[in-house]
């Protein structure tokens, strides 16, 4: 990584410019803003590395079975009258280990995804609404391909007025 090198953040929304590196730290400006983010929760953003993430999607057989936890998460929770939802984002979701890859990342989040649709199925929900937020598209991307090749789920945009252009809703198919 150096000075100019634009980046994507690998736990948030949005892209950047390296304006310094200092060791480990490295400036990045965000439009009028500069922020301190470690290397590791940066991704460089060339044409060999979107190139390699259009080739090579996560593989669900990569995903470990994680045992349900007892109670929800606190981005599991409906508002009454709402649709269940889950918030994939990193921050909303149990730590991973520290130093943790961002394929690992992307893998924690679709791990939560499917356990949150498979609960959703057994407690015979219609619909759910997943955020994925707004980034690269990774993300997205992968959980739509979940969502294809498992066949039992329909999806669309969720409501923008809600959610902007970070979410989907996902309609089960009960069979």
């Amino acid at each position: 990584m150096q000075v100019g090198d634009q980046v994507t953040f690998v736990d948030e929304a949005g892209e950047g410019t390296v304006v310094r590196i200092s060791g480990r730290d490295i400036h990045v400006q965000k439009g009028e803003f500069t922020q301190v983010y470690d290397a590791e929760e940066l991704i460089v953003r060339d044409r060999q590395t979107q190139q390699m993430m259009a080739a090579a999607p996560a593989k669900v057989k990569d995903l470990t079975a994680q045992a349900p936890t007892p109670s929800p998460l606190p981005s599991e929770q409906p508002a009454k009258g709402e649709l269940p939802m889950l918030d994939l984002h990193l921050h909303e979701l149990p730590p991973l280990p520290f130093g943790a890859s961002a394929h690992e990342k992307l893998l924690h989040q679709l791990g939560h995804a499917k356990l949150f649709l498979t609960k959703a199925r057994q407690n015979k929900q219609r619909r759910v609404v997943l955020i994925h937020g707004n980034g690269t598209g990774r993300l997205r991307h992968e959980l739509e391909q979940m969502l294809r090749k498992d066949g039992g789920y329909r999806y669309y945009d969720a409501s923008y007025q809600l959610f902007g252009q970070g979410a989907l809703e996902v309609e089960i198919l009960h069979r």
